[in-house]
């Protein structure tokens, strides 16, 4: 991997590389923003770079090689100098002091880390998860600060990640705490989180705290396009569901969205025949009421949503900034149908239903509830 290969955050890669130029590299860092956006393939960016022995330097930049042993190792997980703490299983009976937090762990809850490592090896957006893992456990903890105790033989920099640090328990914290209290030379520890508040504030006051931002709809849509080889057109569809995540994004990979889309505009034009609708529109409402999937039910809603703000842009600015491209012309007939209506009050409709399923509102009375605002907003 390489900078580049990191997607968009221009900002955090420029103040990343500007700290390794100038050798002004803090002591503790944390890189905080929401699930899948990056915060450990930047983590992982640096920690190589800095252990890089022949890195390419301009003024402004600096580049891992990518063809030494070190950036090698680093690629492979296998670098003496970088290490990843992340939540592990509990195992049994592994509380005391001598242990390793891997000690207790099942042979088989040990290959399911090194599955999950060869994952994140390969693709450093890919999110390390393990059954009953959900606690940083002060044994990590202790490894870290044993570790830190000793000074290294190796070239570069030791950098320790711990990725999702908010999972540290009130324990773990504390005695993290002591490390972050009394740093090692020549040593950068990373935080990254998504839950910015859970950290205790005496832990981030003595890092450089790095906001991480959400991905632009258009760095998303390019990601998924060159790295998942998917039409832009859909890429753009499924870009715009996923909120500035690319993790996210990923995820509706596996969901056929224009089958999705096509039940959408199905019951859209049910729900706006001006007679004869109250049957059908009552049996697409129970079909959808009984989707358990509480994603599916959101995407639904969102496709809705993506398609009225179309519409919108059909009746106002030409089209010019239409996400449902290839559905142009139905578009262009929809908006001519209902030129008179009031999309905008639709669309904030839409925008409420959503926000009901994310609360575990009854899906049937979402749904019913929509359709009739729906009615009321384009007649």
């Amino acid at each position: 991997m390489t900078w580049e290969k990191i997607i968009g955050q221009k900002r955090v890669k420029k103040i990343l590389q500007k700290a390794i130029i100038q050798n002004r590299i803090p002591h503790a860092y944390c890189f905080w923003g929401i699930e899948g956006i990056g915060k450990e393939a930047l983590a992982l960016e640096f920690a190589k770079t800095v252990n890089c022995k022949n890195p390419k330097i301009t003024e402004t930049e600096i580049e891992a090689c990518g063809n030494c042993t070190s950036c090698h190792q680093a690629d492979l997980f296998q670098h003496p100098n970088i290490h990843m703490i992340f939540s592990l299983p509990s195992g049994q009976n592994s509380s005391g002091k001598g242990e390793s937090a891997l000690d207790k762990l099942s042979a088989d809850q040990i290959d399911l880390i090194r599955e999950q490592l060869k994952l994140k090896s390969d693709d450093p957006y890919h999110k390390i998860t393990l059954p009953n893992a959900n606690q940083i456990r002060i044994l990590s903890v202790r490894e870290i600060k044993k570790d830190l105790s000793y000074s290294s033989s190796h070239h570069g920099r030791r950098v320790i990640i711990i990725s999702r640090a908010d999972e540290m328990t009130t324990e773990s914290a504390n005695a993290f705490l002591k490390s972050l209290e009394e740093p090692n030379e020549n040593t950068t520890i990373i935080m990254t989180t998504s839950k910015h508040e859970a950290i205790l504030p005496t832990i981030l006051s003595r890092c450089q705290q790095i906001r991480v931002e959400p991905l632009s709809d258009e760095d998303i849509s390019n990601a998924l396009i060159e790295r998942y080889g998917i039409s832009p057109e859909q890429s753009k569809l499924i870009a715009a569901f996923a909120e500035g995540s690319f993790s996210r994004a990923v995820g509706f990979l596996d969901e056929d969205m224009k089958e999705l889309r096509e039940q959408v505009v199905e019951i859209l034009r049910i729900a706006l025949r001006k007679k004869l609708f109250r049957l059908d529109l009552m049996s697409k409402i129970e079909e959808l009421s009984k989707i358990k999937d509480k994603r599916k039910s959101e995407s639904f809603l969102v496709l809705l949503l993506l398609w009225l703000r179309d519409v919108y842009a059909v009746m106002n600015n030409n089209g010019e900034s239409v996400l449902n491209i290839d559905q142009k012309d139905t578009l262009n007939r929809f908006a001519q149908n209902f030129a008179t209506s009031r999309i905008e009050d639709a669309v904030f409709a839409v925008e409420s239903a959503v926000t009901q399923i994310k609360r575990n509102v009854q899906p049937s009375l979402v749904f019913l509830n929509l359709f009739i605002k729906l009615r009321e907003h384009f007649f």
